[in-house]
C-alpha cells in the first residue's frame, strides 16, 4: 500500500510519513511539498491508496489540490490534516470531497485509525465536532456522540460482547476494517478498552441498557 503526505514543512510531512510507515509495509510513504509536487507524484504512481495533505499551504493549497484529486483521481481518498479546529474548516473540506479531517493535535494512533476508517470507506471526523451541527451527509451527527452510522453498528456489536471477528461476520466487513472503527470508538469515546467503551456509550445515551430492554419483554 503507498500513502501520499502532502504538507509545505519538511518536518511535519517528515514525521507523518514516519507515523504511517508501518501501515504501508515495504512501500516508503511518498512525499509532496505542495499540490502541485502532489498531482506530479500521482502522476508517476498510480497505485497510491490514499493521500494525507495540509489544509493551509504555499503555493497549491489544500482546498485546489482537494479540487484536482475529485477531478483526476476521484477513487483516491483524501484525508486532511490541519492545525485548525473550526467546525467551518471541516464541514467545508468534506463538502469538497476529503473523507476525513484530522487535527494535528491528534496523536498517531488518533491519526493511524482515522486514515484506517477512510481506507475502509468510511467518513472520519474529529470528536470535537459532536458538538457541531450540520456535517455533510454521511458523516457523524451530534447526537450520535460523534460517531459514523456503522461506526455505531460496531460499537453496539461490541456492548452485546462479541469479538473483533464475530462483529466482522455479523457486519460483513473483514477483521482489520473492524478493528479501525473500533480504535476510532475508543478515540472517540476517550477510552482505552472494550470495558470502558460500553460503559461510555451507555452513560452517553449511545446504547440501551440491556436490563433495561430485557424488561420491557
Amino acid at each position: 500500500m503507498k500513502l501520499l503526505v502532502v504538507d509545505d514543512h519538511p518536518l511535519v510531512r517528515a514525521g507523518v510519513a514516519g507515523a504511517l510507515q508501518g501501515l504501508t509495509a515495504q512501500d516508503p510513504v511518498l512525499q509532496a511539498g505542495d499540490g502541485v509536487e502532489a498531482l506530479a507524484c500521482l502522476a508517476a504512481h498510480a497505485d497510491v491508496s490514499a493521500v494525507l495533505l495540509d489544509l493551509r499551504m504555499a503555493g497549491m493549497a489544500g482546498m485546489a489540490l482537494l479540487s484536482q484529486l475529485k477531478r483526476l483521481h476521484p477513487d483516491i481518498p483524501a484525508l486532511v490534516l490541519s492545525s485548525s479546529e473550526d467546525p467551518d474548516d471541516v464541514r467545508r473540506v468534506l463538502q469538497a470531497g476529503a473523507r476525513g479531517y484530522c487535527p494535528k493535535s491528534a496523536n498517531p494512533g488518533t491519526l493511524i485509525a482515522a486514515l484506517q476508517l477512510v481506507l475502509s470507506g468510511e467518513i472520519y471526523v474529529p470528536p470535537f465536532m459532536a458538538m457541531a451541527t450540520e456535517l455533510p451527509s454521511g458523516s457523524a451527527s451530534p447526537a450520535t456522540g460523534g460517531l459514523t452510522p456503522r461506526q455505531l453498528e460496531v460499537l453496539q456489536a461490541l456492548c452485546q460482547g462479541q469479538s473483533n471477528k464475530e462483529i466482522a461476520r455479523t457486519l460483513g466487513m473483514q477483521e482489520k476494517t473492524v478493528k479501525g472503527h473500533v480504535s476510532a470508538i475508543f478515540r472517540c469515546l476517550n477510552v482505552v478498552h472494550r470495558l470502558q467503551a460500553v460503559e461510555a456509550a451507555r452513560a452517553a445515551g449511545l446504547m440501551g441498557d440491556p436490563q433495561a430492554d430485557a424488561a420491557k419483554h
